[in-house]
């Protein structure tokens, strides 16, 4: 027995790599079960103070896959009445592309284009969630490493370090680096922290609860904590269908006649 040990030792160890999955293979696997060609619904947002009060915000949305590289979502809001009206159109890509964004003000009739890489991203109607954050990553800009596996919700999960490649594409992606959390049962990606420049955590974002839509996975309740400022934002998608929607749903006229 103990000269079968070390040879079972060198299989363990040798064999091991090959079983061992990329930062890339799980990012691969993750697309796969949240690349939906159409989905629609109306969703919720609650915006939550450190003090502990709330305003929502109520919107219908529909996105759509256009290709192998970009992404289309519309956001047409329909509360508070301040903002009942305003359309939200995003044109996003993975082919070093610049991302599209324009927006539908209905008290003076006019869509306005707005830069996503210029102005930094912005943040979601005053969420938490920033434009950045609801966009396509472009993974030509990006570097990957699989860090150690951790026990995150009672879940076994994948870790993957995620930054820019150049300071530049640092500064247009927002941060510093993100750490993703995959489900190792599913690849679904149930948490991500997010680190600006000088190393310091500033949000962290949580899937609550997810629907299973034959092959896919997606997310219908999630959050956004800024664990610096303790505001906080809940998202919540119901009546969700996968139902074809048009291609002129995602052009700017659609967004001054919805």
């Amino acid at each position: 027995m103990r000269k079968a040990l070390p040879v079972l030792l060198v299989m363990f160890f040798s064999l091991s790599p090959l079983c061992a999955q990329t930062a890339e293979e799980i990012l691969e696997k993750f697309a796969k079960t949240i690349e939906i060609p159409t989905v629609q619904g109306t969703f919720t947002i609650r915006l939550i103070s450190a003090s502990g009060d709330v305003r929502e915000i109520k919107a219908r949305a529909y996105q759509k896959m256009k290709g192998p590289v970009q992404n289309n979502r519309l956001f047409v809001f329909d509360f508070p009445p301040t903002v009942r009206g305003t359309g939200l159109l995003l044109h996003s890509y993975t082919d070093n592309r610049e991302n599209d964004m324009w927006i539908y003000l209905p008290t003076i009739k006019r869509v306005k284009r707005i830069a996503l890489e210029s102005s930094g991203g912005g943040y979601f109607m005053g969420s938490d969630f920033s434009y950045q954050d609801l966009i396509n990553t472009d993974y030509n800009k990006m570097a990957f490493e699989r860090v150690a596996d951790q026990t995150v919700y009672d879940k076994d999960s994948y870790v993957v370090k995620a930054w820019g490649k150049t300071p530049e594409d640092q500064q247009e992606h927002g941060y510093l680096h993100i750490l993703s959390y995959y489900r190792k049962d599913n690849y679904l990606l149930h948490r991500r922290d997010y680190f600006v420049f000088n190393g310091d955590l500033l949000k962290t974002y949580k899937v609550e609860e997810f629907l299973e839509l034959g092959p896919y996975m997606y997310p219908t309740v999630v959050s956004m904590t800024n664990v610096q400022t303790k505001h906080s934002s809940e998202l919540k998608i119901e009546d969700v269908k996968t139902a074809e929607i048009p291609d002129n749903y995602f052009t700017t006229r659609y967004l001054q006649t919805n």
